[in-house]
């Protein structure tokens, strides 16, 4: 049991991890996985963190969250 590994989601380590979170707003051209690959986040993650729902389009001046 002392070597067994233990499998969280996103949230759950959310939870746990606190992080830092930092400020993102969006320009002229962004998309969501342009963001994402430049932050090395997944899409999913950051959808979730900014609850942006799945065919949503971002707007310019948008202020997103990308956690560390």
């Amino acid at each position: 049991m002392a070597n067994e590994k233990i499998i969280m989601n996103d949230e759950q380590m959310d939870k746990i991890s606190g992080g830092t979170i930092l400020p993102y707003r969006v320009e002229a051209g962004d998309s969501i996985a342009d963001i994402a690959k430049k932050y090395n986040v997944t899409v999913e993650q950051l959808m979730a963190w900014n609850d942006i729902k799945e065919g949503s389009t971002l707007t310019v001046g948008q202020l997103l969250k990308i956690k560390f």
